[in-house]
């Protein structure tokens, strides 16, 4: 795979996984996605949770599946089959789940067996900040559902 082409791979990764889980269960429609190179200044997601799956070998960095509770809950709930009403440890492993499976899709498509993935860390509570000390490019997607907006970010170094 070109390095020219991964922010594309990216994309497609999460998109079609992402939309593969949720287009049935909450109503998932996919927006805009969004690349930023090192040069520019990398944001963390602000969000009420974060599930993060990190990644190093060919390429360091990682993936974020962010959203405001109410929208990781109803995640939470379509993606495990359970009735969820909070954010609880149900909620939380199926949100970490997520991210490793999205992770696991992205890898596949850069470099499979190049490429070692950290197990699942959530992150929660209001407008949590995650910060990183290394220059990083990433590529955000946006999705809404019918219960709120969410986001999967891939961030790197290559």
């Amino acid at each position: 795979m070109q390095v020219g082409n991964l922010a594309e791979v990216i994309r497609e990764a999460i998109d079609e996984t992402t939309v593969a889980f949720f287009t049935a269960d909450v109503g998932i429609k996919a927006g805009p996605s969004v690349s930023t190179s090192a040069d520019e200044p990398y944001v963390p997601p602000q969000a009420d949770v974060t599930a993060i799956i990190a990644f190093n070998g060919v390429i360091e960095g990682g993936v974020h599946v962010s959203a405001p509770f109410h929208c990781a809950v109803a995640l939470a709930a379509a993606f495990s089959g359970d009735e969820i009403e909070t954010f609880n440890n149900t909620a939380k492993d199926a949100i970490g789940e997520l991210a490793n499976i999205i992770a696991g899709a992205v890898k596949s498509r850069i470099c499979d067996d190049q490429i070692n993935l950290t197990p699942p860390q959530v992150v929660v509570g209001r407008d949590h900040q995650i910060g990183y000390t290394k220059p990083l490019e990433s590529t955000k997607c946006y999705f809404r559902t019918d219960n709120g907006p969410f986001f999967v970010e891939v961030f790197y170094r290559k």
